[in-house]
């Protein structure tokens, strides 16, 4: 440390000592306290009121408005009260200002034709008016969001009372049909409804539906099928078992109403096999035979 650094230290040191003592000394009320003297110079100050008065100035040099009621807050940890106050002086503050200036002829209105020139770019404000539409979609989006999963749960409410309703009703007709079809086996038929009339029917195998299906018959009192039908049997076949329809059996064994004694009629095993393949004759033989 340099002697130039230490003195400075030396020093602060002892003003620091110095202003503790002066403090002790103080608060023992050892030291006399300076009297603050208390002057009032009217003619003075009222020679400066006069010169900062603008009584001599017109209204719009002034423009100084002042409400014909004072605010009064009842509650003053009220902020909206309190700043509705403020507004209700705000607003009558411009009422007289606007008749004041009116009195005085100086427009204080914009004209139509005036454009004055914006604070913020065009592109700044593009920004802004996209970011606000942005928003604007965003909220709109959530809430169409909202209002489809509301849709589907109400939705899928109404699916399961239709479901649950339809089991019931099934449930319902089947215990009658059931009811209906013991009783007609009991031999109990009391009162019986057109409903059970068509279930009794139907059991018996006699109904619309049944005869609709049994159609046409055959001669041999089958079913006929319809006419896709025997086209596709003409190309596919009848269906039902195939394998082993060849297969010999004792009948079709002893069956010889399907031989030919003239188509089957040969002149022996030995004349079978020597007549093959007929030889072409030689030159000398095809030129005598022409």
């Amino acid at each position: 440390m340099s002697d130039d650094e230490q003195m400075y230290d030396e020093a602060m040191m002892e003003d620091e000592e110095t202003a503790l003592e002066i403090a002790a000394l103080q608060s023992e009320d050892l030291l006399p306290q300076p009297k603050k003297e208390f002057i009032n110079h009217k003619v003075a100050l009222r020679a400066l009121v006069d010169e900062l008065s603008q009584k001599s100035l017109s209204w719009i040099q002034r423009c100084d408005i002042t409400s014909t009621e004072p605010i009064v807050v009842e509650k003053t940890e009220n902020d909206l009260d309190r700043e509705l106050k403020f507004y209700q002086q705000g607003l009558e503050a411009v009422i007289q200002a606007q008749t004041e200036v009116k009195k005085v002829g100086v427009p204080f209105s914009r004209p139509d034709d005036y454009f004055a020139e914006m604070v913020k770019s065009d592109a700044h404000m593009a920004r802004i008016r996209q970011k606000l539409l942005d928003q604007q979609k965003g909220i709109q989006n959530s809430e169409e969001a909202k209002k489809q999963r509301e849709l589907r749960k109400y939705g899928k409410k109404i699916e399961q009372e239709k479901l649950k309703e339809r089991e019931d009703q099934k449930k319902a007709s089947l215990d009658k049909i059931a009811t209906i079809k013991k009783r007609l086996r009991s031999g109990d038929l009391g009162e019986v409804d057109d409903f059970e009339i068509d279930v009794a029917s139907d059991d018996d195998g006699s109904s619309a539906k049944t005869k609709g299906a049994r159609g046409k018959k055959g001669k041999d009192g089958k079913p006929m099928a319809n006419k896709k039908r025997q086209l596709k049997n003409d190309k596919f076949g009848f269906g039902g078992k195939k394998r082993g329809l060849r297969k010999n059996t004792a009948e079709s064994t002893s069956d010889m109403s399907g031989f030919s004694q003239k188509r089957n009629k040969s002149t022996g095993f030995s004349a079978v096999h020597k007549k093959g393949k007929t030889k072409r004759p030689g030159k000398s033989k095809r030129q005598r035979t022409n």
